[in-house]
């Protein structure tokens, strides 16, 4: 991404662009009668025009270090995507109307993994997200937190089972550690209460 950063900083306009995903064939569309170059004050936009508008495959190469790759309809991003932000966190999956929706893979520069579902750009409905340090938790998820019915497993075998409300454990779930012992019961905000 640098060298296509680089040429946009020096304002050069050019035709050439290095892919960074393979959501599409750049120099196909390149060759095609719908190819056009678009300028904006703080980006560059490389592909398929209609009626004035980004619509079909293209690239949006940005001067903060950030670059989209993939389908626009009416001037938004529609369809399939690939983003890489200024943090170096990218995205790869559907969007509509601008935003991630349907099904994406996120990874952040750390290396942190969210695959699954999403809705207006967070992350709803089913989805596994995998840390850096071994724990992970798969279920349901609601305005980009662990909401509805999933399990989250631990490093060191510990493993709830079980729902949750806005990352936290609460209802009906099960807690099964390493050494053998769980709890079965009622959870409200993380804690065990009531009956189990």
């Amino acid at each position: 991404m640098s060298q296509n950063i680089a040429s946009l900083q020096d304002d050069d306009v050019n035709e050439e662009y290095q892919m960074e995903s393979h959501i599409f064939d750049y120099d196909h569309v390149h060759k095609g009668d719908l190819f056009a170059i678009k300028k904006y004050q703080e980006a560059i936009y490389r592909g398929e025009i209609e009626n004035g508008k980004r619509h079909g495959w293209g690239v949006m190469l940005y001067k903060k270090n950030r670059v989209y790759e993939g389908e626009w309809k009416e001037d938004l991003r529609h369809g399939r995507g690939f983003e890489h932000y200024a943090n170096n966190n990218r995205y790869e999956g559907d969007y509509i109307s601008g935003k991630p929706s349907g099904k994406g893979v996120y990874t952040w520069s750390n290396g942190e993994v969210y695959e699954g579902e999403w809705r207006s750009g967070v992350k709803e409905g089913q989805g596994l997200w995998t840390g850096i340090f071994g724990d992970s938790y798969i279920g349901e998820w609601k305005n980009s937190k662990a909401d509805g019915y999933g399990t989250h497993q631990w490093k060191n075998g510990d493993r709830y089972e079980g729902e949750w409300k806005n990352c936290l454990k609460h209802g009906q779930g099960t807690d099964i550690f390493a050494n053998g012992d769980y709890y079965n019961g009622q959870y409200r905000f993380g804690k065990p209460h009531g009956f189990g």
